[in-house]
């Protein structure tokens, strides 16, 4: 007999929550159908497919990595109806095909470290029972002013969906937005996650160090997953837009953690068909009481530990279809910028995907990126590379993961399907990171960070 799985009752309740509400709804509205059924039928179902190809190339024997997954998205949004909407979701993942994944031996997870997070991390056995809730939420909407209560993606520079395997990140909680012609609030308190790469629900206090800890600066492992003290993280964020203008500032609240404030501004000056494009990026994160925990063997950040970072972007648009920019990142040696990466994939005009820039503190990344756009809009290209400048390996302080200073580069190709197809999308990237500095790092320590390639395929069909 299965396992009782507490989401099951959970999407249950919340389906027969839904078709209750839609009953009630449907008899109050203006424009009333003559049926339940035919006020259902007004509601929108959503259903995106991913299949992913994935495989990472390290030096050494044994040391590559592959697999194939398929992961499906449901969801259900009933009408609007004085105001109120309510959208629910589940998802279903497959593991279809793999190598060298699991260790034959003990059963558990090899040393692959992007492959896994397309399925349980936490579960390397469970293969084909890799589902549950996507988004639940109810929201309102009245005159520019929005709300939304429950399991719900959520996007800024920061925290983020991060939906780059099968399955996004999902926050619990209360979010709300102002939205005006040119400006909007927004502002949310989140006491729990859906932590991408995992079948289950963290307390936000529960959610740092899911993915792993890095070194703390006394030379022993971080020992703080499940020992922060935290009620939760709230978030306060403003946008204005003009025509060439665009500005936005974000704090980032984690309760008895860290305090983190970023700001970006963007600025475009158009030259017949060429635009000229300037960006900078700044932020200043700072401990809160003792980081967590009154331990620091078990804090995530230490006392009194501040530090801030300044971003830059050059770039040439031209013929409307290229653009050419210079990127730059630089985190002082103050301290480390640290970010809990089960919370969103970090957005700096230096990022590139399958690393972080979280964890260090004495940095400085540059990038150089080519984008192609097609008239048509079905074609989009990037070929991009950068120099990370690192803190010293050895430097505990500032250098969180154990990484040297790396080239990092990468080809990313998406393709739009249209007409019949229409809805079915290509994606592949390829990365490739070298180390700089030959010898300073073992082999042990470069696997899966340096010295090795990244190829994905991704198919996304959504209708």
């Amino acid at each position: 007999m299965k396992s009782f799985k507490p989401q099951n009752l959970i999407l249950g309740l919340s389906l027969l929550f839904t078709f209750t509400f839609l009953g009630y709804g449907q008899q109050n509205q203006r424009d009333t159908s003559k049926s339940l059924v035919g006020f259902i039928k007004k509601g929108k179902l959503s259903f995106h497919s991913r299949t992913y190809l994935m495989s990472t190339l390290n030096e050494g024997k044994g040391n590559d990595f592959f697999t194939l997954a398929n992961g499906n998205i449901f969801s259900y949004e009933t009408p609007i109806f004085h105001g109120f909407q309510i959208k629910t979701g589940g998802f279903l993942s497959f593991r279809l095909a793999e190598y060298n994944l699991i260790d034959s031996e003990t059963g558990q997870w090899t040393k692959n470290r992007y492959e896994k997070a397309l399925y349980d991390t936490k579960h390397p056995q469970s293969k084909y029972n890799l589902g549950g809730l996507d988004e639940v939420y109810l929201s309102y909407l009245h005159q520019g002013i929005s709300f939304k209560l429950g399991r719900q993606a959520y996007k800024t520079p920061l925290l983020n969906k991060n939906f780059n395997r099968l399955r996004p990140n999902l926050f619990h909680g209360l979010s709300a937005k102002y939205q005006l012609q040119k400006v909007s609030i927004s502002a949310a308190w989140f006491a729990s996650e859906a932590v991408r790469g995992t079948m289950e629900t963290y307390a936000m206090s529960n959610s740092f160090g899911v993915y792993g800890q890095g070194r703390h600066p006394s030379g022993l492992n971080n020992d703080y997953h499940g020992y922060i003290n935290t009620h939760g993280t709230g978030i306060l964020g403003f946008q204005y837009e003009e025509k060439n203008w665009k500005t936005q500032a974000w704090n980032f609240w984690s309760e008895n953690v860290f305090n983190l404030s970023f700001l970006q501004s963007d600025y475009t000056l158009k030259l017949n068909s060429t635009k000229l494009l300037f960006g900078i990026q700044g932020l200043y994160q700072t401990a809160l009481n003792n980081g967590g925990n009154n331990d620091p063997t078990h804090a995530y950040m230490l006392k009194n530990e501040s530090t801030f970072a300044i971003g830059g972007q050059f770039a040439l648009e031209f013929i409307q279809q290229h653009k050419i920019s210079f990127n730059y990142l630089g985190i002082s040696d103050q301290g480390r910028y640290l970010f809990p990466r089960e919370w969103g994939r970090e957005q700096f005009y230096a990022s590139q995907t399958t690393e972080l820039f979280e964890g260090y503190g004495g940095l400085n990344a540059y990038v150089l990126r080519y984008e192609y756009f097609s008239k048509n809009k079905q074609h989009t290209s990037i070929i991009s590379g950068g120099v990370i400048d690192q803190p010293s390996i050895d430097n505990l302080r500032l250098n969180k993961y154990g990484l040297d200073n790396y080239y990092h580069f990468l080809i990313e190709h998406k393709y739009h399907f249209e007409k019949y197809m229409k809805g079915l999308s290509l994606r592949f990237i390829a990365t490739y990171k070298k180390e700089i500095g030959q010898g300073v790092m073992t082999a042990q320590q470069k696997l899966n960070k340096v010295d090795m390639i990244n190829l994905n395929l991704v198919i996304d069909y959504k209708f």
